[in-house]
């Protein structure tokens, strides 16, 4: 399936659409893609960083105003129920009003509720705020996934995608020591204002260097079904949503499964490392940075291997190699073994997402592939999410080692659906795309 409209065949019925488009902002050459994406994947960055800026100071900040770890939780849980809720729907959104204006909104809500945190002391209003914030910036990443779909060749979607990878994970390693330094020298207000200013910054560069890739044509077509109002049009359109979740449900799967495994093991491992290794948290932040590391780099170098290798393999391996710091904390818990099992855990992320990233953009159209990267952000939101408060309540109940055997449980599962659910990737691409044209459409 061709990923932009510059490679589409014109044929009698489209030669007029396509000789438009091609004089439209995207058809440019690969230098101004390559250098538009690259302003899109720095503003990813920026933001991840002033997101994780706030990271360190919302508990102290909290611990201040005498409240403690249910109000964190509380807060944390309505961003993700924010990104959960709304992820879909601003996919949606980009496929009719455009990419660029969901990734200026997102980045517009983070500047705002980065400053109305930093000066409210009310603990209803953190969470509300919170949930808006997580609702106004679901759309960034699967905008900025829509857009390497839009203008990239699928030949060469796999190192994009990687490069958003790191883009995510450089800034969220970056963010929480800038954070502490700044909270240190400044208190509780310079982090929030300073991760406002970063956004604003991310928010100019995506308001001048980074151009609209949704062609008008698609645009004017998802305008024109939004106006086809009545009880039908809303039965095609319910029928038509059901059907792409049903479509994708082995990548939404796989993408669940692996977001939610270490959310949900990640609050036993600092006190599995004190009380039952005995290991100091200087050795903990090591192996908690050596997976953060890897997650970082390795996508940077990586991601092109979904472009020549067959992408079931990738996830298959990558799947398993993601559990491997789960498995040696269960069964061999050596620090070394510990420091390997993170980097390997960081190389599987890097072998499954690019690879997963471009089994979803070669499997959608200009016209649905906002609304799949939305339904896919809601997925992984709803991991995030789920993954924590899951642990909250069997935590009691099970004893470290277990945690970590379901997550080694978890990663096992997952590659059995990639080996058994997953078709030949270019035959996948097809069929969701021919499966696709086939629902109920609007209009």
């Amino acid at each position: 399936m061709p990923t932009t409209f510059i490679e589409q065949e014109a044929t009698p019925n489209n030669d007029a659409i396509a000789s438009e488009t091609i004089k439209g902002s995207v058809a440019k050459p690969a230098k101004s893609v390559t250098v538009a994406l690259t302003f899109m994947i720095s503003c990813v960055t920026l933001l991840m960083t002033g997101f994780a800026i706030i990271i360190p100071v919302f508990p102290q900040r909290l611990q201040a105003l005498g409240l403690g770890a249910g109000t964190l939780a509380l807060m944390e849980g309505a961003f993700g129920l924010g990104m959960f809720l709304f992820s879909t729907p601003m996919g949606t959104w980009a496929g009719r009003v455009g990419r660029k204006p969901i990734l200026f909104i997102s980045l517009a809500g983070f500047i705002v509720t980065n400053l109305a945190l930093a000066f409210v002391n009310i603990p209803l209003l953190f969470i509300l705020i919170r949930f808006i914030e997580g609702m106004l910036i679901s759309g960034l990443m699967p905008v900025s996934m829509a857009m390497v779909g839009d203008t990239i060749p699928q030949e060469r979607q796999g190192r994009w995608i990687g490069f958003i990878t790191t883009a995510q994970a450089t800034g969220i390693a970056l963010g929480p020591g800038i954070g502490g330094f700044l909270y240190q020298a400044m208190g509780f207000v310079g982090p929030f204002v300073l991760s406002a200013g970063i956004a604003l910054v991310a928010s100019l560069l995506a308001l001048i260097l980074v151009p609209e890739t949704l062609p008008e044509h698609v645009r004017l077509e998802a305008i024109q079904a939004k106006n086809q109002r009545g009880s039908k049009a809303k039965t095609a359109k319910d029928s038509r949503l059901i059907g792409l979740i049903l479509l994708f449900a082995p990548f939404l799967i796989i993408d669940f499964g692996m977001i939610f495994t270490y959310p949900f093991a990640f609050p036993q491992y600092p006190f599995f490392f004190e009380k039952v290794l005995h290991y100091s948290t200087a050795q903990y932040g090591v192996i908690i940075s050596a997976y953060g590391l890897a997650l970082a780099v390795f996508p940077l170098f990586l991601g092109r291997l979904s472009e020549g290798l067959p992408k079931k393999p990738l996830i298959v391996i990558g799947s398993l190699l993601f559990g491997a710091l789960n498995m040696f904390m269960f069964a061999a818990p050596l620090y070394p073994l510990l420091i390997l099992g993170a980097i390997l855990g960081g190389l599987g992320s890097a072998l499954v997402s690019p690879a997963m990233g471009g089994i979803y953009l070669s499997a959608t159209t200009d016209a649905n592939r906002g609304k799949v990267m939305g339904m896919r952000g809601s997925a992984i939101s709803l991991a995030v999410m789920l993954g924590p408060l899951t642990q909250a309540l069997i935590g009691p109940w099970i004893t470290p080692q277990i945690t970590f055997a379901i997550g080694v449980i978890i990663s096992l599962v997952m590659v059995i659906i990639a080996s058994l659910l997953l078709k030949n990737t270019r035959q996948e691409g097809r069929s969701n795309v021919e499966q696709e044209r086939a629902l109920p459409r609007l209009h």
